[in-house]
């Protein structure tokens, strides 16, 4: 009887221990990604998927942050929103990393490739600017996202990059389409009447 008594106490006190734990060190959440905001990741080597920075990612690395435009850390993978919108990623600090971008774990394609001895600093708007910088632009279609990363090249094992989403307003799209309709049958007119 004494026997199951300590199994028992012994018991709870393993359970209580996993819960203190678990409540104390919970695992990074990932989390829905702000329009119109530079945020900012890290990565570690090629073929790996990229982080967040810490402290918004406990898993992830110490970042620099941006010294000139405002950004954010990203926090943990995948990094959520919802609309259509242009995703665009840069590299960033010194050339020579290039990223496959996931959308819910199919590829949308690569970055440029980089350029050589190149460096842009920490500021996602120079390095958008610099030619050297491995960059892209990816148009997502209406609906839920779910964006990951993962470098194809890593020359230096390693750094941080941006990635910003601008999510269309429903409203823009649609004068956008109808403004472009609008020049396609005009041009198409002016081609049958000749």
């Amino acid at each position: 009887m004494a026997h199951s008594i300590g199994s028992r106490v012994d018991l709870a006190i393993r359970l209580l221990v996993a819960i203190a734990v678990t409540s104390v060190v919970a695992p990074a959440q990932a989390g829905p990604i702000p329009s119109d905001t530079f945020l900012q990741f890290a990565f570690t080597d090629v073929g790996i998927l990229a982080t967040g920075c810490d402290p918004a990612d406990p898993a992830g690395p110490f970042c620099i942050p941006s010294s000139g435009t405002p950004t954010t850390f990203l926090d943990a993978p995948p990094w959520t929103f919802s609309g259509p919108a242009l995703l665009t990623v840069t590299d960033a600090f010194e050339s020579g990393d290039q990223f496959q971008v996931f959308d819910f774990g199919v590829s949308l394609g690569l970055t440029s490739l980089p350029g050589t001895a190149s460096e842009c600093g920490d500021d996602p708007v120079s390095c958008l600017g610099n030619a050297a910088m491995s960059k892209g632009s990816f148009a997502l279609a209406a609906g839920p996202h779910s964006v990951t990363l993962v470098p194809t090249l890593a020359p230096s094992g390693g750094g941080t990059g941006y990635l910003i989403a601008t999510v269309a307003e429903p409203g823009t799209l649609s004068l956008s389409m109808l403004l472009g309709f609008a020049a396609f049958v005009s041009g198409t007119r002016k081609r049958s009447r000749r």
